[in-house]
């Protein structure tokens, strides 16, 4: 573990800083959140990257294309900030980061998030130089984008209870002293919760603190069992089996709202913390029989992807469970 302070600054407007970077820089980033940062700032970088996709074949196709940079600045969201990763440290290159929305934690992660086949992977590993929390251009991204970066924390709710039901039926690794350091994450959340839904300084601090505070703890024990557990298996196999993209948290938070209520564990508790930070977990997305498609492949998704064990393994997903969901939704069955 290391001192995010070293590399992590906050400011209104800070990123106006990067006009002043020396040497040819790549910037990766998107149009709208490009846009957003361009109406405060001159910066002129060597080369602009519009991310897209993050599929492994493409990425490194692009990655072999690519020129000599003494800096990639990823600009943007989750994918802009992992492709600007994945870039840094193909050709290592030294990164700065600057996220537009606190929805993912990508830009906290040495990881990479990358997709092959349309499923989900992680690799490599890479620490930015900075990380610059610019809380204008991050107020600029539409209010829902930046509550949903709390799934990734609310997610320890459901990941301790498939961790614990795991070390108990499979004898998998344990710790307790790291498994309550995660529920201090919860509590801050809860704490901060009206913050985090009117997306204050304050609200964009509580999302990057738990983040790195989540980020150390998966570091300390060494993989992300903290949290990740069932809740992401359903985020998983939503876009394996739609080949939809979702907003990742808001799908997250759909597992987060099933899992719960599967596992019998604080269910109306975590869901209206999840109401109270605006956190969607509606799963508007999708339609009944594409949510009833997910829960009941869900065991059988889990398999075939070699997923950790959780309350998947433990209990079965019937019609009864998904028409009870669909029915707390307020989705009204044909």
């Amino acid at each position: 573990m290391f001192d995010w302070n070293e590399i992590i600054s906050r400011g209104s407007k800070l990123s106006k800083k990067l006009e002043d970077i020396k040497g040819k820089s790549l910037v990766v980033t998107m149009e709208i959140p490009w846009k957003k940062f361009k109406e405060f700032s001159t910066l002129e970088p060597t080369e602009i990257m519009f991310a897209g996709e993050m599929e492994l074949s493409y990425i490194n196709n692009v990655v072999e294309n690519i020129g000599e940079f003494d800096w990639v600045i990823g600009i943007g969201g989750g994918v802009a900030c992992d492709l600007a990763k994945f870039i840094s440290w193909k050709n290592n290159i030294p990164l700065i980061l600057v996220p537009s929305v606190v929805s993912v934690d990508a830009p906290f992660t040495a990881s990479i998030a990358v997709r092959e086949n349309n499923v989900v992977k992680y690799i490599g590993s890479v620490i930015p130089q900075e990380i610059i929390i610019d809380y204008y251009l991050i107020s600029q991204a539409p209010p829902e984008l930046n509550r949903a970066g709390v799934a990734d924390i609310l997610s320890i709710h459901t990941a301790l209870w498939d961790w614990k039901c795991s070390s108990v039926r499979t004898g998998e690794r344990y710790d307790e002293k790291i498994a309550e350091e995660a529920r201090k994450c919860l509590s801050e959340i809860e704490s901060n919760a009206e913050d985090i839904y009117e997306v204050t300084d304050k609200g964009i601090d509580t999302i990057v603190d738990m983040y790195c505070k989540e980020v150390d703890l998966c570091s300390e024990f060494g993989n992300a069992r903290p949290e990740e557990g069932s809740e992401h298996i359903v985020a998983y196999c939503a876009e394996f089996l739609t080949g939809k993209q979702f907003l990742h948290g808001n799908i997250v938070a759909f597992g987060i709202f099933c899992m719960s209520r599967l596992q019998e564990n604080s269910p109306e508790w975590i869901t209206d913390l999840m109401s109270r930070t605006g956190l969607n977990f509606s799963a508007s997305d999708l339609s009944n029989d594409e949510i009833r498609n997910i829960l009941l492949n869900l065991k059988k998704f889990k398999d075939e992807a070699n997923l950790f064990y959780s309350v998947v393994d433990e209990r079965t997903i019937d019609d009864n469970f998904v028409s009870d969901i669909l029915r707390r939704l307020n989705r009204f069955e044909k």
